[in-house]
C-alpha cells in the first residue's frame, strides 16, 4: 500500500502532540516523547537543512521559503512509510507570487485538530509563560499574530497564526489540499472512534483494539510523567511544562466574563461553526447577572 503524506495543522496547543504521540504509538508499540516517528514539524530548519544541505540562516525570505516547499516535495518523494507532519502555519499565500506557502504534496492530505479558543488560552498563556490577558491580544484575537519573528532566531523558522479564527478559516476554506476537522473535545469525549475516523479519513485502518491499545500508551498522564522524568525537547524553555493540564472546560472557571466577550468578539464566525459559540453565550448570559448577549455582535475577520 502506498504510504501517505498528512498535513497536522492546527492552531498552538490544540492536540497535535497528543495526536502525533498517538500515532507514534500505533507504528512502535511504544512512545518516547522525544522521539515522535511521524516525520518532523514544518518549521524545524533543521529538517529541510539536513534534507537539502543548506545553512537556512543565510538565505532571505523569498528563498527560504522556497526552498523549504522544495524540502517537503522531496522529503514525500522519497518517503518510505506514511509522514503525519506537524504544521502551526496558517494556510497563507507568498507576498511575491501569490502561490500558497504550504506545498501542494501529490496525494497529500490534511487533519486539521481544532480546540475552543477559550481553552487554547489558557494552554498557550502556560505555554508561553503569559499572562492571559496577554495571550488573548498577543495570539488568540491578534490578526498579526505568529511564533518567531524572523528566521534567523533559534531552531524554528517563522509561522504566521492570525487570530485563532482567521487560522482556522485558512485551513478550511482552502481547497489545494483535502482536509478533515477533529475536534480536541471529540478526541477527549470518545477518544476511540474519534482517533479511528481520523485515521479512516486519511485511508488507514486500525482494528479497535489496536486503537484503543495505542490510547492507552498516550494517556495525559503518562506523558506529563515522562516531561518529569526526562524532559521534552519541544517546550519553550520560558514554559513550566509542555503538558500541563489538557482538560475541555476550564475557562468557565479561569476566564473573566470581559474575557470570553473579548475572544468571541474576534473569533466569531469558526466559533459557531465549530459549535463553541453556544456554551459560551450561556456563559455569559448566566453569569453573575451578566444578560447581554453578543449573538448579534459583527465580526471582523478576513480569510487570510
Amino acid at each position: 500500500m502506498e504510504s501517505k503524506f498528512v498535513w497536522l495543522a492546527s492552531y498552538p496547543k490544540s492536540g497535535n502532540t497528543w495526536f502525533r504521540s498517538f500515532l507514534t504509538a500505533l507504528e512502535k508499540g511504544e512512545v518516547n516523547i522525544n522521539e515522535l516517528s511521524t516525520g518532523g514539524i514544518f518549521s524545524s530548519k533543521q529538517l529541510w537543512e539536513e534534507i537539502l544541505d543548506t545553512e537556512f540562516d543565510d538565505l532571505g525570505v523569498r528563498e527560504y521559503q522556497r526552498l523549504r516547499k522544495l524540502a517537503v516535495l522531496h522529503m514525500a518523494k522519497e518517503r518510505k512509510s506514511n509522514v503525519f507532519l506537524k504544521i502551526h502555519d496558517a494556510y497563507s499565500y507568498g507576498t511575491w507570487d501569490g502561490i500558497p506557502l504550504v506545498p501542494e504534496v501529490p496525494g497529500g492530505q490534511a487533519l486539521y485538530l481544532v480546540r475552543n479558543p477559550l481553552d487554547v488560552v489558557l494552554s498557550l498563556a502556560n505555554h508561553n509563560h503569559q499572562s492571559i490577558d496577554k495571550t488573548i491580544d498577543n495570539f488568540i484575537c491578534k490578526e498579526e499574530a505568529g511564533f518567531v519573528k524572523t528566521n534567523k532566531a533559534g531552531s524554528q523558522s517563522h509561522q504566521l497564526l492570525g487570530t485563532w479564527s482567521l487560522h482556522a478559516q485558512s485551513w478550511i476554506y482552502q481547497d489545494r489540499i483535502p482536509v478533515t476537522v477533529v475536534r480536541y473535545e471529540d478526541m477527549k469525549s470518545r477518544p476511540t472512534e474519534t482517533f479511528a475516523e481520523a485515521l479512516r479519513s486519511v485511508g488507514l485502518n486500525y482494528s479497535v483494539g489496536q486503537v484503543q491499545k495505542a490510547l492507552s500508551m498516550v494517556e495525559f498522564e503518562k506523558l506529563r510523567e515522562q516531561e518529569e522524568r526526562a524532559g521534552f525537547r519541544e517546550k519553550p524553555y520560558a514554559s513550566m511544562r509542555f503538558f500541563n493540564q489538557g482538560k475541555s472546560g476550564r475557562w468557565k472557571e479561569e476566564l473573566s466574563v470581559g474575557q470570553v466577550r473579548k475572544i468571541m468578539r474576534s473569533n466569531e464566525r469558526m466559533m459557531k461553526y465549530f459549535g463553541y459559540w453556544s456554551e459560551a453565550s450561556i456563559f455569559l448570559t448566566s453569569n453573575k447577572g451578566k444578560q447581554d448577549s453578543v449573538e448579534n455582535e459583527p465580526t471582523t475577520n478576513q480569510p487570510i
